[in-house]
């Protein structure tokens, strides 16, 4: 590595000169994206466009090493200023005021200290991948140290690498600190740190990559301090993304953060379990988990014999229904907060890490699924004997069998987590939706029957499970779309116009469907709910109905509701269908018009322009597909979303209504003394009124009156199904 770095100076020198060789659009990103140097962009002519300078600018900031490591020698900065005033302020706290132990200034950097805590294999790991860093930027800053060049990019790399050095030298102290005073989560200033290192890292590998394949360099030229750092640091840091993203120290505490959340959880997973009958995942190892090594113990079993009920495993303790439930309670608005769609923010609050995991893992999936189109004229041009090297071959081989690689693996995690997210958020919502309807009041009852709870625990549930592997896809599809059409830009210079007019047609149709299809389908679950509480209502009182003989009348009732059910429903996958269609020809009507417009505008094309377009079209074929789907998704979660706000705002019973005591002298059984009681929860009317009633035990007592005199009103207040305006049961 010292022989590379001391020939560094002549083989950079030779570089700016080579990069004078390359011309065109493709010239102009790989002289942008390999500079070495800090030199600003050449200054504009006349002639040059507004859209060629501000990507000329873009390619300069992002893909030149220069202002990247402007970008985290800034991040470093402030992390440091931030942690050494963080300190400076305890330690002067401390001794300033001789406090107790019981004093708030008494307390340590993090925490207070518990008595009893044991460290994961997590905490090991991360501390050892910050020690590996620190590590490898004090060698590079030695390195680049020993360098004669005195240019002015050279003694920026200096300040850059030692500042890097010295920045992971306090991160590796401030972890030992986490563990002295047993802190179960990290600063949210070293996890943002963390997450910014990360992308900036990926933007010095995806330079460093682009340097390697598209700059004309000789054999003297080797991987140097900027590329062997980047290349190293790169998985480093994305293990650090992740410790930031689950904001675990692994300090583990016995005391009460490791109670079970629910009293009942600590019996879900106690000893009479054995260890196979819970799932593998839940004790799954990180490269387990990534390989989906957990489940080939059930496959095996279920490729030799057929599966049983008994063979299959029970779910984590972490997973199941119970804990799932009485976390969205304990997430819930309280009584001063006003929330609009406070279902949907108790979920956000209950899986934002699992979102914003999804989030990574899409956007992962992004940054390489480009590469393949990107690397074709590489491609073409090494087949037709322009080589920069003799090895670039085999760099282009690998760069795409990496990037595969990680774009199939990050795909299929991707939709695994999105399901299992999709899974947790049906049973929470199932378990929270049933405790609700078991604490309805009579008014409230009235507007959320039975077979409309079940249409809630049924429907809505499943249309918010399923919209999670949509949901991402909302925010992905224009990234996406830009990106490819950059790129197009870069192949086909104003050509690209007509694709993206042919996109922008696309989506203004893609908004109004979608408008037409959230009508449809309030309209469909509207009746869906009549249809539900019709049915309901005939087998509640068959008895009735079967002695009037008024079968054919409620029959023809409830064939009204699904005829009217039948009509939106076609009328909703008509819609669907026609948006599905025009959607799916877009990828058509897009190669046509760019290569209309291409030949029109006399471009020339090529064998490696030809096929670099034609990947990048069938790219947006995935957003493009897709978006229909999407946005059906989110519009039925929108509904399903309203309708459980309204149903989880609904009125209950009230806990106080009826007082229970043990005893009761030893002869009451159920008393009411002046009980006046309402069936309306806005104590508009008294049903019952001056009630006195005392029922011994072991007495037999019948309650005899008219119809409609309230014998069942009586029974329901004794239950506490009614509203109770005064006294006392």
């Amino acid at each position: 590595m010292h022989e590379v770095t001391g020939r560094g100076d002549s083989v950079r020198e030779k570089l700016e000169l080579k990069l004078k060789f390359h011309q065109g659009t493709h010239t102009n990103m790989s002289v942008a994206s390999s500079t070495l140097s800090c030199a600003f962009p050449a200054k504009q002519t006349s002639e040059d466009t507004f859209v060629s300078t501000m990507l000329q600018w873009l390619r300069y900031i992002f893909l030149t090493p220069c202002p990247q490591r402007a970008i985290l020698f800034f991040v470093d900065v402030v992390l440091l200023v931030f942690l050494f005033v963080f300190a400076a302020t305890k330690l002067w706290k401390r001794s300033t005021f001789n406090g107790g132990s019981t004093t708030d200034l008494s307390r340590p950097f993090i925490r207070r200290n518990r008595p009893v805590f044991s460290i994961t294999i997590l905490f090991k790991l991360t501390i050892t991948v910050v020690v590996v860093l620190a590590i490898l930027y004090t060698v590079a800053s030695v390195l680049t140290f020993r360098s004669s060049s005195m240019a002015p990019w050279k003694q920026v790399d200096e300040v850059f690498w030692l500042v890097q050095a010295i920045t992971h030298v306090v991160l590796a102290l401030f972890i030992i600190q986490e563990k002295r005073f047993q802190a179960v989560a990290h600063p949210l200033s070293v996890r943002v740190y963390w997450i910014v290192s990360f992308f900036v890292i990926l933007l010095f590998t995806v330079s460093a990559v682009i340097r390697l394949v598209s700059v004309d360099v000789d054999e003297a030229f080797g991987f140097g301090v900027d590329e062997v750092a980047s290349f190293i640091s790169f998985p480093l840091s994305l293990f650090l993304l992740a410790v930031a993203v689950e904001g675990s120290t692994g300090v583990v505490l016995a005391t009460e953060e490791t109670r079970p959340l629910v009293d009942g959880e600590a019996k879900l997973h106690d000893g009479s379990e054995r260890k196979s009958e819970v799932t593998g995942f839940a004790s799954a190892s990180i490269l387990s988990k990534a390989s989906w090594i957990w489940i080939n113990p059930l496959l095996s079993k279920g490729y030799k014999s057929v599966l049983k009920i008994d063979d299959i495993p029970t779910l984590s303790p972490e997973h199941r229904a119970e804990r799932m439930s009485s976390i969205f309670e304990s997430k819930w608005p309280i009584s001063n907060e006003t929330l609009k769609h406070p279902v949907g923010m108790t979920l956000l609050r209950c899986f934002w890490k699992e979102l914003a995991f999804n989030a990574v893992l899409a956007i992962i999936r992004l940054c390489v699924m480009f590469v393949g189109p990107v690397l074709i004229q590489s491609f073409v041009d090494f087949t037709s004997g322009k080589r920069s090297s003799e090895y670039e071959g085999y760099y282009l081989v690998l760069i795409l069998l990496v990037a595969k690689f990680i774009e199939v693996m990050a795909t299929h995690h991707f939709n695994f987590q999105a399901q299992k997210l999709g899974m947790l958020i049906r049973s929470t919502l199932i378990s929270s939706l049933y405790r609700k309807g078991l604490k309805l009041s009579f008014s409230a009852r009235q507007d959320h029957g039975i077979g409309t709870i079940v249409n809630y625990m049924a429907v809505d549930t499943q249309q918010l499970s399923d919209m999670m592997l949509q949901l991402h896809a909302l925010w992905m599809m224009p990234l996406q779309i830009g990106i490819g059409l950059v790129l197009l830009y870069n192949c086909l210079g104003a050509s690209v116009i007509g694709a993206f007019l042919a996109l922008l047609a696309v989506f203004v149709y893609s908004m109004i469907a979608n408008r037409r299809n959230y009508k449809f389908q309030q309209k469909l679950m509207v009746s869906r709910d009549s249809k539900m509480k019709a049915v309901n209502e005939m087998l509640s009182y068959m008895r009735v109905i079967k002695f009037q003989a008024w079968e054919e009348h409620f029959n023809q009732r409830i064939l009204g509701f699904r005829e009217t059910e039948y009509g939106w429903l076609s009328k909703l996958l008509f819609s669907i269908c026609g948006t599905i269609v025009v959607l799916w020809s877009t990828p058509l009507l897009v190669s046509t018009l760019t290569f209309g417009t291409a030949i029109l505008l006399g471009v020339q094309l090529d064998a490696g322009t030809v096929f670099t377009t034609t990947a990048l079209i069938r790219l947006l074929q995935e957003p493009i597909r897709t978006f229909p789907q999407s946005m059906i998704s989110l519009s039925q979660a929108r509904i399903s979303l309203e309708r459980l706000d309204r149903f989880m705002l609904s009125g209950e019973l009230s806990n106080d209504s009826v007082e229970r005591e043990e005893g009761c002298g030893g002869e009451t059984a159920v008393e009411i003394i002046h009980g006046t009681f309402s069936w309306d929860d806005g104590n508009t009317q008294q049903d019952l009124k001056n009630i006195n009633l005392k029922v011994k035990k072991g007495e037999l007592t019948a309650i005899v009156g008219t119809v409609g005199s309230g014998k069942s009103s009586l029974l329901a207040s004794i239950l506490g199904e009614m509203h109770k305006i005064s006294g006392k049961v």
